[in-house]
């Protein structure tokens, strides 16, 4: 491949535009191409940006095996607007500045603008393009011996409902289905630019052979792999131009500084240095590793495109960048090939002890208070118990906990079922019974939302039913999020007009559920249970006395709260850094019983329902404008006017 690259590949642009491509301008590239033998079936290529590594580990690869063997190649691209860059940005400049230019169609995908699919070239090859979007029959129906893949972290989730493996497995098993058919071994040329740690391109490359270039130290000769620590002089400048100026590169070994023409001669000398194997006088020890996959990594000191000073610019300007978190995970990803390292963040700061304390001033256990405009429930279905929690709303948008407790489920006695329906009959009962306040009013919830989700996907039944026969008040919910055991994050329906979706709330929906076998047609309450986790712990982790602090009822001990408010606390949010998306934040479960958390999220978005103030800051300006009023009756109606 490197004598087809040397002789066929003029470079289409950049400062060697015009000119056949060589290897000594960048001497990793004829390490790479020295791999590509036989001896591996795939290969993944980790380098930094603007090093070369699109033409010579994914264009090259691609023209060598339309053209040169004349076969047809699958190309991976994560998106199909991807696809289209990456025709007439990379494939179609490189094709047209060689000899093959004949070979491009006249017609079809390739010969005109849009979006590639299947580019049929003249000599009986095709480029067939297939993303990391759609579903998994995109990737299904086409088969051919040799893969070369773009940005492969992008292929590295399953989508949707997929029951098939990642799409990147689902792509290379193209591949095996050509090589049971002909028994010719199969090839994949991966190139990508790091991620995290957690990504398909860093594990396959330390799963792989995990490969490392070497070169010879100009002082003591010893074979050396500087990395980005054996970067100096940047450290001590003042200014970018001075860390430009004052930055080498040094030996890992001997500590001495290298020149940049020291560093481009020893450059030209590299050797590769699978994981296992050492190397002394230039002679490499150890045998190949017991693997398929070369794992082939080059870094800063090897891209003779940059110098020193460049790269100790950068690093400069990296650590006086606004944004440092984002700056350094530049320098490790497009400058070290080396996997970004993101903080996880607790957004989190609630304690239990805080929330055991926040009863001052407020009636006792199961007492409505006088600020209540909206009452509401919420409960949390489980095999032994079930956890529910009644709150009540103030203008301000404050959440109170008037009461909250546990019915217990006889699965062992009666059956999963019929122990669960057994409670919830039990918690209707109370629930029409109703809540005085201080004048022993009754109220009654205007919503009483029921997790329906407790035991997964295909176990909602009885609830639906109960619901369906308890009368308006009591409503099915399912929560959807990025919490570890939920499927999949919440989607909030575009448009009203679909018939399907009855209402559409902040941060909720209800929808209706088509009958199915054995189950009547019912309405189900969706919500998004990230917004809502969210929203619960602000009104939390708002100092009391300030609009919109959640409040629980009065004890005579802080202790007597302590189980619901670990409950409360049982997850925290984070901030994390997800690969192909950035910075996410999801809830993490840190103690196994969160139920009474989540039963209070259900009586909140309850509360949204019926028509409680959740916006706090609306709520208090209202308050100040003097426009808010107290609805009488309000918390007795079936949806609090709503519905």
């Amino acid at each position: 491949m490197r004598e087809f690259a040397e002789e066929e590949i003029i470079i289409p642009d950049g400062p060697y535009k015009d000119l056949r491509y060589r290897c000594d301008r960048q001497p990793y590239s004829a390490i790479w191409f020295s791999q590509l033998d036989g001896r591996w079936h795939r290969h993944f290529a980790l380098g930094p940006t603007q090093s070369g590594k699109t033409l010579t580990c994914f264009v090259i690869p691609a023209m060598y095996h339309l053209f040169e063997i004349g076969e047809t190649v699958i190309c991976g691209v994560p998106t199909e607007e991807m696809a289209s860059d990456k025709w007439r940005e990379d494939f179609e400049p490189a094709i047209k500045a060689s000899r093959y230019e004949q070979f491009l169609p006249d017609k079809g995908d390739g010969s005109r603008g849009g979006i590639p699919r299947s580019v049929e070239f003249t000599n009986g090859a095709t480029l067939k393009f297939m993303t990391a979007g759609g579903g998994d029959k995109k990737r299904a129906a086409f088969t051919s011996r040799v893969l070369v893949v773009t940005e492969t972290d992008a292929f590295d989730e399953v989508g949707g409902k997929s029951r098939e493996a990642d799409k990147f497995t689902q792509l290379e098993g193209r591949l095996r289905a050509f090589t049971d058919s002909t028994g010719t071994p199969a090839v994949t040329y991966a190139e990508c630019t790091v991620s995290i740690e957690d990504g398909r391109t860093w594990r396959e490359y330390k799963a792989g052979s995990e490969s490392r270039i070497v070169r010879p130290c100009p002082h003591c000769g010893e074979w050396v792999c500087p990395e980005r620590e054996h970067l100096v002089g940047w450290q001590a400048a003042e200014t970018e131009s001075q860390a430009y100026d004052l930055s080498e590169w040094t030996c890992p070994d001997c500590g001495e500084v290298w020149t940049e023409e020291q560093r481009r001669k020893a450059n030209s000398r590299s050797q590769l240095v699978h994981k296992g194997q050492t190397i002394a006088e230039g002679e490499v020890s150890g045998s190949k590793p017991e693997t398929s996959t070369l794992g082939f990594r080059w870094s800063a000191v090897d891209n003779q495109f940059v110098s020193a000073g460049s790269v100790g610019a950068d690093e400069y300007a990296a650590i006086q960048s606004n944004d440092e978190e984002n700056a350094e995970k530049e320098m490790r990803q497009f400058v070290f090939a080396l996997p970004h390292k993101p903080p996880i963040d607790d957004l989190s700061r609630l304690a239990w002890q805080e929330i055991c304390e926040r009863h001052v001033g407020v009636p006792n256990r199961g007492i409505v208070p006088d600020s209540c405009v909206r009452l509401s429930i919420g409960m949390d279905v489980g095999k032994f118990l079930t956890h529910w929690a009644l709150c009540s709303f103030a203008e301000d948008g404050a959440p109170h906990v008037v009461d909250y407790g546990v019915f217990e489920v006889l699965s062992k006695d009666l059956g999963v079922e019929r122990a669960i329906l057994s409670a919830m009959d039990q918690f209707h009962e109370m629930v029409e019974a109703g809540w005085p306040d201080g004048m022993q009013r009754i109220h009654r919830p205007g919503v009483a939302l029921i997790d329906s989700g407790y035991q997964g996907d295909n176990q909602e039944k009885p609830i639906y039913d109960w619901c369906e026969q308890a009368g308006d008040r009591y409503w099915p919910a399912k929560g959807h999020g990025t919490s570890q055991d939920m499927s999949r994050a919440y989607g909030k329906p575009k448009s009203i007009t679909n018939p399907n979706i009855v209402r559409v709330g902040d941060g909720w929906h209800i929808a209706d559920v088509p009958q199915e076998s054995g189950r009547r047609a019912c309405r189900l309450l969706e919500f998004d249970a990230d917004k809502w986790k969210s929203w619960l712990h602000a009104r939390w982790s708002t100092p009391m006395g300030e609009p919109g602090a959640a409040t629980v009822f009065r004890v005579v001990r802080n202790q007597e709260h302590l189980t619901f408010a670990k409950h409360l606390t049982a997850e925290k949010k984070v901030s994390e850094y997800k690969a192909g998306v950035g910075m996410i934040e999801k809830w993490e479960r840190e103690r196994k019983d969160n139920h009474w958390f989540d039963a209070h999220v259900l009586s909140a978005i309850a509360g949204s329902m019926c028509g409680a103030p959740i916006s706090i800051s609306a709520a208090v300006v209202k308050k100040r404008l003097g426009r808010t009023r107290r609805t009488s009756g309000a918390t007795t109606a079936g949806l609090g006017g709503w519905g």
